[in-house]
């Protein structure tokens, strides 16, 4: 018995009630299978931004917090979105 695919309507209104974070996890899914192209100097970029951070923590003219910090930080954003 020959079962046609599902239109991508029908599909959307599926994942719609999938819970926050499977939806996310599937976003993340479709956003990566559309990100084809690789750019070929990426990995030596990013190092080159890791080594120029690195530099800068070791100077002592990065902007640093601690972790307690960092963790109200982050929990007020969330908060803010809500």
């Amino acid at each position: 018995m020959y079962d046609p695919p599902m239109a991508a309507p029908d599909i959307l209104a599926d994942i719609l009630r999938l819970p926050a974070d499977e939806r996310a996890r599937l976003a993340l899914e479709l956003i990566r299978s559309l990100d084809t192209e690789t750019d070929a100097d990426a990995r030596e970029q990013w190092e080159a931004e890791i080594d120029r951070r690195g530099a800068e923590v070791e100077a002592g003219i990065a902007d640093t917090m601690s972790l307690e910090s960092y963790r109200a930080h982050v929990a007020a954003r969330q908060t803010s979105r809500r």
